[in-house]
């Protein structure tokens, strides 16, 4: 067992005999860098560039308030105030700074700080400080959000009503080494809302490639394929904000204008054009136009034997960057310098295929694609993306429980790892191993992982939107909902997003913001079930009971396999005081798990909800054994609320680290 002593000097803080110091009363402040561990393990360099960058900022900022800088631990600042107003006003001052550089940076540049204040006697010893006071404004630093500034019940008395925000009471929290639970309160001065995107330079930044047309039925995974590699392509680009292949495909066999789609897209570029195959030959069309005046800014016919479908690619792609960096202001900080995923025209050819298969989301066309990506990586065993995409398919079928947990793991990580070891630059590989490292509860890797991925493609939807939903089950609901709003601005259009969105706000209690993302969802596909049962969900906890009770029903209806779905309308029921109607559903999934594989943390869900607590852990634990996915959001999951404080549910949650 650790002692105080040593927990403290691993926290950078230690205590010095404090007979011969100066005591007085002192305004303590703390802060730290959210996400910096794992930004240094993903991209050590630019971690350090960002918190010299940070330091900058904010001595100039404490400067300017009277602060005196005690010292930097790692990524922190420990910082004394003659007053807890000023320590206030200064915090206030940071955030609002860095918010302000925030709007103008990528999500990976970004840097988002925790602050802690506290008031209290301290000792100073040398040029260092020490007490009491010291340690609970690191405390407090530890569970305040990015973005925000946590006070004590003490520094809070001192400054109510002396600044222009809110001041929100947490609650009490029992701190670390602190034997009494601390009362505190979090303030937060800034805005997460991104500039208006009808700004000039957002507009001339944003930019959008529409589905190539295929000629022939034949031809449509060549078309679709081209369009998503190209899309990919340009989404390494910093500097262009470009939409995302979900949306865009919306616009596919569309007889809008260039001129319409350009102002819903909120786009000044258009990339269109065909693809047609006949034999051995293949015929490629494009154009790249000016969405408002649809003046052509440049065009090209290729007309090239199949073989050469790799050339067409990169060269339709160093064109389009040409014109458009002729178009843009800043144009030096447009460059193409994409790597050739392949150089074999056949392995390329069934790589299209399978994204294409892949894409329709079937247990049936998802094995098709997966061996079609064999067959790829067979005829060129460097094809890192079709290594990768392999592993994606094997991720899905474990998630929807077509294979086992542990298959999926099994066949998905040495793929994984060996598209890595191919290429180190690959955005979808760093991405698919956030998702299998968040399955595997390593949450410092995933985070990592997800982190490299946007710092390659800034322009990846799917990249931000999965990095929010590791952050949502880590419960860093503020970071998420920031993540999450920017996979929105790529991708406007895409189910998944406006879904994931709204499940962030419904678990972060913003419901009627929840239910406006549900129903967004639902009017791009009425036919989304998760959508409306949380919709549903979002409208029971408005206190709207029976029409989130409706709501869920009709998404059970609309796919009655799905057990998680029976869960949500069982913890529904029982909250509604129908447990009758609760306790049949949880009858017909142990009857189903009698018979075949029925998640575990569906079952544990159902007991949960009816208070049942021995059988929910055991169901709990056996999701536990079998490694089932499901489980990464149990810190969150609203069923277990009944049986959050129980030793053996905390027990849980510490042995996946999420306690």
């Amino acid at each position: 067992m650790q002692t105080d002593r040593q927990e403290e000097q691993e926290d950078g803080i230690s205590t010095p005999n404090l007979d011969g110091g100066d005591r007085r009363l002192g305004a303590i402040m703390f802060t730290d860098i959210a996400g910096y561990t794992a930004l240094t393990q993903s991209n050590e360099a630019l971690a350090l560039e960002l918190l010299e960058e940070h330091r900058r900022i904010l001595r100039q900022i404490l400067l300017r308030h009277g602060g005196e800088e005690i010292k930097t631990i790692g990524d922190s600042f420990l910082v004394e105030f003659r007053s807890a107003l000023d320590a206030v006003r200064c915090a206030i001052s940071m955030q609002q700074a860095l918010s302000q550089r925030n709007y103008e940076s990528t999500s990976i540049r970004q840097i988002h700080i925790r602050i802690g204040i506290h008031v209290g006697d301290v000792v100073k010893v040398g040029g260092d400080v020490y007490g009491d006071t010291v340690n609970l404004a690191q405390r407090m630093e530890s569970i305040s959000e990015p973005g925000g500034i946590v006070i004590s019940a003490q520094v809070y008395e001192q400054v109510r009503n002396k600044i222009p925000f809110p001041i929100v009471k947490m609650g009490e929290y029992r701190l670390k080494n602190v034997e009494t639970p601390s009362l505190v309160y979090i303030i937060r001065p800034t805005s997460r809302r991104k500039p208006p995107k009808e700004s000039l330079k957002t507009q001339q930044h944003r930019f959008a490639v529409l589905p190539l047309l295929s000629i022939g039925q034949a031809d449509e995974y060549l078309a679709d394929g081209l369009t998503e590699e190209l899309i990919s392509a340009f989404s390494h680009l910093p500097a262009l904000k470009v939409v995302a292949r979900t949306t865009t495909m919306r616009y596919k066999g569309t007889n809008k204008s260039i001129s319409e789609i350009g102002n819903e897209l909120n786009v000044s570029t258009i990339l269109e054009g065909s693809v047609r195959k006949y034999g051995n030959k293949l015929r490629v069309t494009v154009q790249l136009i000016d969405s408002s005046s649809e003046e052509y800014l440049w065009s090209e016919n290729y007309d090239r034997s199949i073989e050469d479908i790799l050339d067409v690619e990169h060269d339709v792609a160093e064109k389009t960057v040409q014109a458009l960096r002729s178009k843009m202001a800043d144009n030096d900080s447009v460059e193409l310098g994409p790597k050739r995923i392949t150089e074999n025209a056949e392995a390329f050819l069934l790589y299209l295929r399978g994204r294409y298969h892949l894409a329709r989301h079937t247990e049936t066309e998802v094995k098709l694609a997966m061996d079609l990506f064999a067959q790829a990586v067979h005829i060129d065993p460097n094809f890192g993306a079709a290594h990768a995409m392999r592993a994606q398919c094997y991720m899905f079928l474990a998630f929807f429980e077509f294979i086992s947990p542990q298959e999926g793991l099994n066949n998905a990580l040495p793929a994984l790892k060996r598209a890595l070891a191919i290429d180190d630059d690959l955005d979808i590989a760093h991405m698919l191993m956030g998702r299998l490292l968040q399955d595997k509860w390593d949450w410092l890797g995933a985070e990592a992982e997800f982190r490299r991925a946007i710092e390659i493609s800034p322009n990846s939807a799917e990249a931000h939107y999965r990095y929010a939903l590791l952050l949502n089950d880590m419960r860093r609901s503020e970071e998420a909902l920031s993540e999450v709003m920017t996979a929105e601005e790529l991708d406007p259009l895409s189910v998944s997003v406006n879904q994931i969105a709204g499940t962030i706000m419904h678990f972060a209690g913003k419901h009627h913001d929840a239910i406006e993302r549900f129903q967004r969802a639902l009017e791009i596909e009425p036919r989304a079930a998760l959508a409306q049962n949380n919709l549903g969900l979002a409208q029971f906890e408005e206190g709207k009971i029976e029409e989130g009770l409706a709501g869920v029903r009709r998404a059970v209806e609309m796919d009655p396999r799905n057990m998680m779905l029976r869960a949500d309308l069982c913890f529904a029921l029982s909250r509604s005081g129908r447990e009758s109607e609760a306790r049949e559903l949880l009858v017909h999934a142990l009857a189903q798990a009698g018979t075949g594989h029925v998640s575990p943390v569906a079952i544990a869900g159902m007991y949960a909800c009816l208070g049942e607590v021995d059988n929910a852990m055991m169901w709990l634990e056996k999701a536990y054994v079998e490694h089932s996915p499901y489980l990464a959001s149990l810190g969150v999951e609203r069923w277990f609320d009944k049986i959050r404080q129980n030793p053996k549910f905390v027990d849980l949650l510490r042995r996946i680290g999420l306690q």
